[in-house]
């Protein structure tokens, strides 16, 4: 690595770190501006400026959040929308400060490994806390979802997604590159495959065992290694059905599909993983049917431009009020999707500009590079906004911001890369 390339890797190194602090929020803030503020004078204002013309999915990231801006000047509200831009703000700097760099591919994979490492070293310093303060097992509660997570003080989900792309990463190396600590590697992805069941994200974990059976049928028929890919698989199987045993309270959460009904008027206590389910309780997936509704009312009541940026969150309490939702405003929830909350919020037009510049081209630039991580990265990110609001907190702004962009700078691969040289053939 040259000079510039040591600064920026150390700054990367600063930031992936801040990810984990969410009790720092001075350190990440100044974090992700070094990041922002280096990376933007990294290269010239001139090659940045042909760099926007190649990366269309660059220009229209900044067009959605212009568009937010719009949103923020005709809502009546100005304080509120002045509010969700900053919360918002990581949509615009990083994009400008990362996805406008012109990197080496070993540079790029060097830090993505060096970001999941980080992430393995956290979580495995999580798992000995929640240890501790689960009495060495005795209280096994404390050892799942938030629990897990709160030396941090970031919401498991969150962490879900990280623990994710880190495996994809963890995956890519081990069996796409000539990595000389590939055994390593391959225990750093099973545990946070471990990890990954504790921190009990339902949307998430299932993404993942459906990526690792898909890419099993596909390594298997791609390879020819009928052994190797029946013994993943069958790994995964069994590996799973023991946890479950061992520690069954994770699945408690996918029970919650079975008491799917609701009353917006119910006031009865939230579920909780380590409870019994009943009826007549709020539980993940009803809660969040209930809200979509509302949501989604909103929606065909604003159609073209949403309620606006700054009217959002005054109008969905008035729903929630003519609902008679009361457990909602009392709890002051929100519609629990980044999908629903953009298109009530800012109508159709705002979720064409969404889908179009955060999910829509940074896939095709995936696919035109032949880069399989960006486009397994892009659909996690899509599949993790579907059950929350991402864009209604700064980490989940900032993860969205960094994360695409960084991965799309992966130029077409050479024949030695590591990144997937086959992927031309699941196309």
């Amino acid at each position: 690595m040259n000079q510039k390339e040591k600064i920026l890797y150390a700054l990367l190194l600063l930031f992936f770190i801040s990810l984990f602090t969410g009790s720092l929020a001075a350190y990440s803030s100044i974090a992700t501006g070094a990041l922002f503020l280096y990376g933007f004078f990294f290269n010239s204002l001139s090659e940045k400026w042909q760099l926007l013309k190649e990366r269309k999915h660059i220009l229209a990231m900044l067009v959605f959040y212009g568009f937010l801006v719009v949103s923020v000047l005709l809502s009546e509200d100005k304080d509120s929308g002045l509010h969700h831009l900053k919360l918002r703000l990581p949509l615009l700097l990083l994009p400008l400060g990362v996805g406008l760099l012109d990197l080496r591919r070993e540079f790029i994979d060097k830090v993505l490994l060096s970001f999941a490492t980080i992430t393995c070293l956290v979580l495995f310093i999580c798992l000995l806390s929640s240890i501790y303060f689960s009495g060495f097992f005795a209280k096994p509660e404390f050892l799942y979802n938030d629990a897990l997570t709160v030396i941090l003080e970031r919401q498991s989900i969150y962490i879900a997604l990280l623990v994710n792309i880190s495996i994809f990463i963890f995956a890519r190396a081990i069996f796409y590159s000539n990595h000389k600590h590939k055994g390593l590697l391959t225990l750093g992805t099973l545990f946070l495959y471990g990890i990954a069941y504790l921190l009990a994200s339902r949307i998430m974990f299932a993404w993942l065992l459906v990526v690792t059976t898909g890419f099993s049928f596909y390594y298997v028929v791609k390879h020819r290694k009928l052994l190797e890919g029946l013994t993943l698989v069958l790994g995964l199987v069994i590996g799973t059905v023991v946890v479950n045993k061992t520690l069954p309270l994770t699945f408690n959460r996918y029970k919650e599909v079975a008491y799917s009904s609701f009353k917006f008027e119910n006031m009865g206590r939230e579920s909780h993983y380590n409870m019994q389910i009943t009826e007549d309780q709020w539980n993940g997936v009803n809660f969040r049917l209930a809200v979509w509704t509302c949501g989604m009312e909103l929606f065909k009541e604003n159609l073209v431009l949403g309620t606006g940026l700054g009217d959002k969150d005054a109008a969905l309490k008035e729903k929630y009020a003519e609902k008679n939702f009361q457990y909602a405003i009392q709890t002051d929830r929100n519609v629990h999707s980044n999908y629903i909350d953009i298109l009530y919020s800012l109508g159709l037009v705002g979720m064409l500009l969404f889908a179009l510049s955060w999910i829509g081209l940074p896939i095709l630039q995936a696919l035109k590079s032949q880069n399989g991580l960006a486009v397994l990265v892009v659909l996690t990110f899509a599949a993790a906004w579907v059950s929350e609001v991402y864009f209604a907190r700064s980490i989940g702004a900032t993860l969205t911001g960094f994360f695409l962009p960084f991965l799309l700078l992966v130029l077409p691969p050479e024949k030695d890369s590591i990144v997937l040289n086959d992927f031309d053939d699941l196309k």
